[in-house]
């Protein structure tokens, strides 16, 4: 099956698009101070108080879990 005419030029934008984003996120990075990733942090870290997680979450995200699951499910 071939691609559609459209393919080559949508995934060049796709790539063009990617590297924008790439550039634009390095740029950031290096003009970020540590206070200011400190402060970022700590609002991240405030957002999900860990006295109102289960005790389960503690030790594990369940990621780990979900995937052994999805592995399970495959075979």
């Amino acid at each position: 099956m071939a691609a559609p005419s459209f393919a080559r030029a949508w995934l060049q934008q796709r790539e063009a698009g990617a590297a924008a984003l790439q550039a634009l996120e390095d740029a950031e990075l290096r003009a970020l101070d540590p206070a200011t990733a400190l402060a970022q942090i700590e609002m991240l870290l405030s957002a999900a108080p860990l006295d109102d997680l289960p005790e389960e979450r503690h030790i594990s995200s369940g990621f780990v879990e979900q995937q052994r699951l999805f592995a399970r499910a495959r075979k």
